[in-house]
């Protein structure tokens, strides 16, 4: 995998924090000893037995029940306890998996003997933690990573202790772990210039929401690639959706800048376009790119809603909820939130497909979340058990009956587990996580966190960034007058 150039880092502002709403964390600390305690800034809403806490763009589903570790390390005769004694330091980002872990870490204490001390963090500040502190040697242990955003800069930089090698290594991995059980794509998102860097916890393909029942009204067929997609705007723009038979929107999205990262990504593959050609040399003036470019224009400036360069995730989704919008564009975590949503009017309505087609073929861009060993941790193999442990079957089974996204093949084919997500979603994030793209991002060593790149990016490329404005007044810029900086 090789790196943005940092003269052409500039380039690149709208792939930056494609992720926001993993990358954006909401409040939080959580502290032990004295039991844990979380303190965040987060809304709930309790369906019978459930609660769900929202974080951006992701959901807790708190009450699920699962044994300790069910039988993962009793039956195979792995020493789990080998490292009993040990204290590790933990660094994890808020996200909706990191709510549902913190439930049982004390079943990791148990199941091995180690003492864990963990501390959550928004990512902004957890990216500025790991800047002093994995330097430190002892200081850090295991930690968050969004591998798109983060791990090649702290693999090169000496940061990462990678895991290919533990993999193989049958006293340090039970049996059962089995990391071909990842689907390909979400192993490939965790890969570095060809080395491991740990495992996925948290995954999510680029998703077409849609509205089943305008759809069957209009007769109109799922859209499977971008022509339809467009054709199914039109076709639906203005139509009475709303309350009251008001009429809405052919399509949604997120329209802010920086957040379009994930849709230009997408559309960029679709039209048959890569992040550099066969020179390494960025695309964005390219014609695929454009054609990207172009479709933004053409179809959310005319289906979507005229400010739709302003929405973030809150407003395409309060949008969407409300009824009026007939697609959203949006990544598959969203899913809880539509779906338990006090305020929707759509739960029941609501289909989920892959992101459509194009010219170039069928390419669903998928991301992941991680976790890392630091290259400094003084107990870097009892580290290792303790990702095993968050990323085994067992655990990856818990965090999917809490509505968390996951990557492992087998939890998908377990019926029970997987239960509480759409028939339709579970198979379409299967499906990306066999054939998707995980470079949602090109990858980038020239830039210390996100809000650092975002503050860096703006300021040559004030021009590309009327891409995302021109969705709003599409007079103002033609996409074949953008040129890179």
């Amino acid at each position: 995998m090789r790196a943005v150039p940092e003269r052409h880092v500039g380039a690149y502002v709208l792939v930056v924090m494609g992720l926001d709403h993993w990358a954006e964390g909401r409040g939080q600390t959580t502290r032990r000893p004295g039991g844990w305690e979380m303190k965040t800034r987060l809304f709930s809403r309790r369906l019978g037995h459930r609660a769900w806490l929202a974080i951006p763009l992701v959901l807790l589903l708190s009450g699920c029940a699962g044994s300790p570790m069910d039988s993962a390390g009793s039956s195979s005769g792995f020493n789990w306890r080998q490292f009993q004694g040990t204290t590790l330091r933990v660094l994890l980002v808020q996200s909706h998996w990191q709510q549902v872990i913190v439930k049982y870490l004390s079943e990791f204490e148990e199941l091995t003997g180690m003492k864990l001390d963990v501390e959550v963090q928004t990512q902004e500040k957890l990216w500025n933690t790991l800047e002093t502190d994995l330097k430190v040697p002892g200081r850090v242990d295991a930690f968050s990573v969004v591998p798109a955003l983060d791990a090649l800069r702290l693999h090169r930089t000496g940061r990462i202790q990678p895991v290919s090698a533990l993999l193989t290594d049958r006293a340090l991995t039970a049996p059962e772990y089995q990391w071909q059980d990842f689907l390909p794509k979400f192993r490939a998102a965790m890969e570095v210039d060809g080395v491991v860097i740990g495992p996925p916890i948290m995954v999510e393909h680029l998703s077409l929401l849609y509205r089943k029942d305008l759809f069957k009204q209009h007769q109109i067929a799922v859209p499977r690639t971008l022509d339809e997609l467009e054709a199914a705007a039109r076709l639906l723009h203005n139509k009475p959706m709303g309350a009251k038979g008001a009429p809405g929107f052919g399509i949604v999205t997120r329209g802010q800048g920086v957040y379009l990262s994930g849709l230009y990504a997408g559309l960029l593959y679709a039209m048959g376009g890569t992040w550099f050609d066969d020179r390494h040399q960025p695309t964005l003036a390219g014609k695929q790119s454009l054609a990207a470019l172009e479709w933004l224009q053409r179809v959310l400036g005319r289906y979507a809603p005229p400010d739709v360069a302003r929405y973030g995730w809150q407003e395409a989704s309060a949008l969407f909820l409300d009824g009026r919008a007939a697609m959203y564009l949006e990544g598959s975590s969203i899913y809880p939130l539509i779906a338990e949503s006090s305020n929707s009017r759509v739960a029941e309505q609501v289909g989920y497909a892959p992101f459509p087609a194009g010219p170039g073929g069928s390419a669903v861009v998928v991301a992941a979340r991680g976790l890392a060993i630091a290259k400094q941790s003084r107990h870097p193999e009892a580290t290792w058990l303790f990702l095993q442990w968050a990323s085994g079957p067992a655990m990856v089974r818990k965090a999917l009956m809490h509505g968390v996204l996951v990557a492992r093949q087998s939890t998908w084919q377990d019926k029970v587990a997987r239960s509480e997500v759409p028939a339709d979603l579970a198979e379409s994030l299967q499906e990306a996580g066999r054939s998707g793209m995980p470079t949602w991002a090109p990858p980038m060593v020239a830039v210390t966190s996100g809000r650092e790149a975002v503050v860096e990016l703006l300021r040559p490329i004030d021009a590309f960034l009327m891409a995302a404005a021109l969705v709003s007044q599409p007079y103002l810029l033609s996409a074949r007058t953008v040129e890179p900086s």
